[in-house]
């Protein structure tokens, strides 16, 4: 006799009394377990019968769903799976032990959809933050092979990314014909990545320049600034700067003085008090563009280490940022840390 056991994991809570209203329209002769467990029920009963019909059941009540015998990879959710086995102590009609035992497993999974040859030919890339789009451009082509004395058609490549309309003189690749327009895509995919890694190129290369050419006025104000400070030059100083302009001295962080407007600046600068100016400060390579800001960083000797041999030790250093919209300088704070 054949006895086969049984086993339905039901992996939602939610669906077991979905999966108990099928087996009890099944009308089963033998007694079926209900185990609970923390994240899944295990419904186990043996039947002299496979109940193959019961599969068919189960999928009735979740539409979009089929049972599979293996699963390709890990990313599909099992909604319950149904495992039958013939007992050891199965035999034949002649009494004798199974030569091949059933052991198999179905998964509920959802279907997969089929995979489709429809795709837009337009390719977009992120060039940081500036969207391109490149074009997979494909005609029909024929292939002749004389060895049968046959043409084959197919699929060509056009030697043209960049636009949608190539002129009919656009050259097309020559390596091969390809049988749907679905593979020409991928390979002309593949085959348009070099010309996206030289204009990405480019494109850094134009805003590097880009860039050099909006900071040129801002640099050379700065500049400017910074040799009239040397130079004690007031008019100078006073040249780029806003009517509202404030300036700020902090120390280690702590705010230390601050003047707000131009003739107030003036005033400063013109006072025995000041100690911003005559300094023969250098500015340092590394400038901090973040718009409106800029940060500089300077470097200069202490006034009593004139006429001494002056070591790298000596030097003193400075940060100074400046506010500027419109090459106007509408703030300019000096950050003084070690003095």
């Amino acid at each position: 006799m054949v006895i086969t056991e049984i086993t339905i994991l039901v992996n939602r809570k939610l669906d077991l009394e979905l999966v108990k209203e099928k087996i009890i329209e099944a009308n089963l002769r033998f007694p079926v377990y209900l185990l609970d467990f923390n994240d899944h029920y295990q419904i186990d009963f043996e039947s002299d019968y496979e109940e193959w019909e019961l599969n068919q059941a189960l999928l009735d009540i979740f539409p979009g769903y089929e049972f599979v015998s293996g699963l390709r990879n890990g990313r599909k959710e099992i909604r319950l799976e149904i495992s039958r086995k013939h007992s050891p102590f199965s035999t034949d009609n002649w009494g004798r032990p199974l030569e091949s035992p059933m052991n198999e497993t179905k998964y509920l999974v959802k279907k997969s959809k089929k995979e489709s040859n429809e795709f837009s030919p337009v390719v977009k890339v992120l060039f940081e933050a500036d969207e391109v789009d490149y074009h997979v451009n494909i005609i029909p082509g024929i292939a002749r092979e004389p060895e049968r004395n046959t043409e084959r058609k197919g699929f060509l490549i056009l030697d043209e990314f960049r636009t949608n309309e190539p002129n009919e003189e656009t050259a097309f690749f020559k390596d091969k014909l390809y049988d749907k327009p679905i593979d020409a895509f991928h390979a002309g995919y593949w085959k348009m990545q070099e010309l996206v890694s030289e204009d990405f190129k480019q494109y850094q290369e134009d805003k590097k320049k880009e860039i050099r050419r909006q900071q040129r006025i801002p640099r050379k104000i700065i500049r400017a600034f910074i040799k009239a400070a040397n130079e004690r030059d007031v008019e100078g100083l006073m040249a780029n700067l806003d009517e509202t302009v404030t300036f700020t001295k902090l120390r280690s962080f702590r705010l230390e003085s601050e003047l707000k407007g131009k003739e107030s600046f003036k005033e400063y600068l013109e006072s025995p008090d000041e100690d911003f100016c005559g300094k023969e400060m250098k500015i340092r390579s590394s400038w901090s563009f973040k718009e409106p800001m800029i940060e500089i960083g300077v470097k200069y000797y202490p006034k009593e280490t004139e006429g001494k041999d002056r070591t790298p030790g000596m030097l003193k250093f400075r940060q100074i940022t400046f506010k500027m919209v419109e090459n106007r300088i509408y703030s300019i704070t000096e950050h003084i840390r070690f003095d």
